[in-house]
């Protein structure tokens, strides 16, 4: 048996996937200029993943909870299909200032609608169903961010949330580390809730994918 570290495995899929067309590579450069603010993109073979999921549920509406400066709204609409639109909720006001930038430069404002605001406040504001949503922010809000998706979403509905190992905090239950606590909260929850099937895909840092059963 051939033992190759799971570093290696990353490395390897990652190099298949590409960081994406043109205007994903240059938004990706621009979220690392970002990480003074806290923004932290996810790695291209997670936003395969959301392209791809994108793709299966053909969803009419998404919503991303912390996007950034658009890294992974940007795999979204690459798989969307039709008039499928998402809406986006960013918090820094910096961040959201470069994300409707892009969203101007790329002509997506018929397709990305950012709402610029406390993510529970915001949520709490917003209408269901979504057919996707995609939780990416604050990690002590994980469990309130669960509440709001729950209500937000339908049978058949995909809830996606990042970060779930969080450097092995998580399954090492190290609640010392900052935000462990809300996504161990979560993780809880997603697996013991009977309306949820879900499963933690070890892409990254962990990628969580809960579907809607009831």
């Amino acid at each position: 048996m051939i033992n190759v570290r799971y570093e290696e495995i990353s490395r390897y899929i990652a190099g298949l996937v590409g960081q994406g067309d043109e205007l994903q590579k240059k938004v990706y450069a621009k979220s690392l200029e970002f990480s003074k603010y806290g923004v932290f993109p996810i790695d291209s073979t997670r936003g395969r993943f959301l392209e791809l999921i994108a793709r299966i549920v053909s969803p009419r509406r998404v919503l991303e909870i912390g996007p950034g400066v658009g890294y992974s709204a940007l795999w979204f609409v690459k798989g969307m299909r039709g008039k499928g639109k998402l809406d986006a909720i960013e918090i820094d006001p910096h961040v959201a200032k470069q994300l409707n930038e892009l969203v101007k430069q790329a002509n997506l404002k018929n397709r990305i609608r950012v709402y610029h605001g406390s993510a529970l406040v915001t949520l709490r504001k917003l209408k269901g169903p979504y057919d996707i949503v995609f939780i990416d922010a604050r990690k002590d809000e994980y469990p309130q961010y669960l509440v709001e998706a729950m209500r937000l979403t339908r049978v058949g509905s995909v809830i996606l949330a990042d970060n779930l190992l969080w450097s092995g905090a998580t399954f090492m239950r190290n609640v010392r580390k900052e935000g462990a606590e809300g996504i161990i909260e979560y993780t809880r929850r997603v697996f013991s809730d009977e309306r949820l099937s879900s499963i933690i895909i070890p892409l990254g840092d962990g990628l969580a994918m809960s579907c809607r059963v009831d």
